[in-house]
C-alpha cells in the first residue's frame, strides 16, 4: 500500500538544487502525520478506542518516512521497510473500521480477511522474500480497504445522516478512499516497475500529495471528535 514512498530514493536522480519537491514531498510525509498525534495527545481522545488506532497508524507512517527519507539509513532495503509498515498500516485500519461496524457477520468477516491476508503475507516474505509479489499484495490489501472504507461510509450515512460531517469516522474513511482509489488507478497505469522512469516517478509524486490529503482528512478527524458531545456516539 506504500510502495510510492520508495520512489524518493529510487526513481528521483535529479540534480539538487536547494530544496527538491521529492525533498517537500518526504517533509510533509514526516511532518502531516504527526499533527493528528499532538491533537490526540492534547486533547485526551485517546480514551476512544478508534483514536488509539489512528494514532498508531498516524505514528507507523511517521516512523516509516523518517526511515526512508533518512539519507544515512540508505542502506537499507526499502521494499522491506514498505512490506512491514505497510502490512502494520493494513492491521490497524482493518481493526480502526471493525470499530464502527456494528453488524456481527461483517465484523467477523473483517477478522477472518485480516488472518488470512496477513498470513498469506508473512509467508509469501518467508519464503519468496519481499521483492516478487510486493506490489500484487498492496493492491490485493488497497483493494480491500477500499470495500472495507466504503461499508464503513455508508454505515455513517445510514445512522447520522445530516450529522456525518461531525463523525470523525467520516473523514478517516473518506481519506482512505481517496487514497486506495488512486494507488489502485495507478496501478494500473502501467505494470509495477516498467513504463519508464518519468511514468513512475510522476505515479510516486501523485500518490505522495494524495496521501497528504488523506493525513490532511485525519487531521480533519482528531480535530471533529473534540467537537462533539459525549451524548453523541463515539463513531
Amino acid at each position: 500500500m506504500a510502495l510510492w514512498k520508495a520512489g524518493f530514493r529510487t526513481c528521483t536522480p535529479m540534480v539538487k538544487t536547494g530544496l527538491s519537491i521529492p525533498d517537500a514531498l518526504c517533509f510533509l510525509a514526516i511532518l502531516l502525520p504527526v499533527i493528528p498525534i499532538i491533537i490526540i495527545f492534547l486533547r485526551r481522545s485517546w480514551q476512544r478506542d478508534f483514536m488509539i488506532f489512528l494514532g498508531m497508524i498516524c505514528l507507523l507512517s511517521c516512523m516509516q518516512h523518517l526511515i526512508i527519507c533518512i539519507p544515512s539509513l540508505a542502506s537499507i532495503n526499502i521494499t522491506i521497510v514498505n512490506n512491514i509498515f505497510g502490512l502494520g498500516e493494513f492491521v490497524l485500519l482493518l481493526y480502526l473500521f471493525r470499530q464502527v461496524i456494528p453488524t456481527p457477520w461483517v465484523r467477523e468477516l473483517l477478522h477472518t480477511v485480516l488472518i488470512a491476508y496477513s498470513s498469506i503475507a508473512i509467508t509469501i516474505y518467508a519464503l519468496r522474500g519481499t521483492d516478487q509479489y510486493a506490489f500484487k499484495l498492496s493492491f490485493a490489501a488497497a483493494f480491500i480497504m477500499l470495500l472495507v472504507a466504503i461499508v464503513a461510509l455508508l454505515q455513517l450515512i445510514r445512522d447520522k445522516q445530516l450529522f456525518i460531517f461531525q463523525s470523525p469516522m467520516f473523514w478517516i474513511a473518506g481519506g482512505n478512499i481517496c487514497y486506495f482509489t488512486m494507488f489502485m488507478l495507478t496501478g494500473l497505469v502501467g505494470v509495477q516497475g516498467n513504463g519508464g522512469v518519468t511514468l513512475q516517478h510522476e505515479k510516486l509524486i501523485l500518490l505522495s500529495v494524495i496521501n497528504g490529503i488523506r493525513y490532511m482528512f485525519f487531521i480533519a478527524a482528531a480535530v471533529v471528535v473534540q467537537q462533539k458531545e459525549e451524548k453523541t456516539t463515539a463513531y
